[in-house]
């Protein structure tokens, strides 16, 4: 079964917005040792996110689900109106990841573990 891993928020000010949600929510904040205005947020239970640069991606919410095999669910996103919406990348200790949209343009990840 397919479940929800990861969140990313948009934002013109990455660590302002991390530091507002750490703050508030008592989660961790911190930046990302990958990505540049990327600022990964980790909870008490284990849930994570991230709150990144705005000139990445416009849409201000992005819903990450883990998948076995990124390329089965690609095909799988294509047969039905979807569309790979940027380059698989390799997170080093973590996995495949990549964006994609639904047949409306809204943008959600995949991540394929290691």
């Amino acid at each position: 079964m397919t479940k929800l891993v990861h969140f990313e928020l948009t934002s013109a000010d990455a660590e302002m917005t991390a530091k507002f949600y750490s703050d508030i929510l008592g989660w961790t904040a911190e930046p990302s040792p990958f990505v540049p205005d990327y600022q990964l947020l980790t909870g008490e239970n284990g849930a994570t996110g991230a709150v990144m640069s705005d000139r990445y991606q416009s849409q201000p919410a992005i819903l990450w689900f883990e998948v076995p095999d990124i390329d089965l669910a690609l095909t799988a996103i294509a047969g039905n109106g979807g569309k790979q919406a940027g380059d698989i990348n390799t997170i080093p200790g973590q996995g495949r990841v990549v964006y994609v949209s639904d047949p409306n343009g809204t943008l959600f990840g995949l991540k394929q573990p290691q």
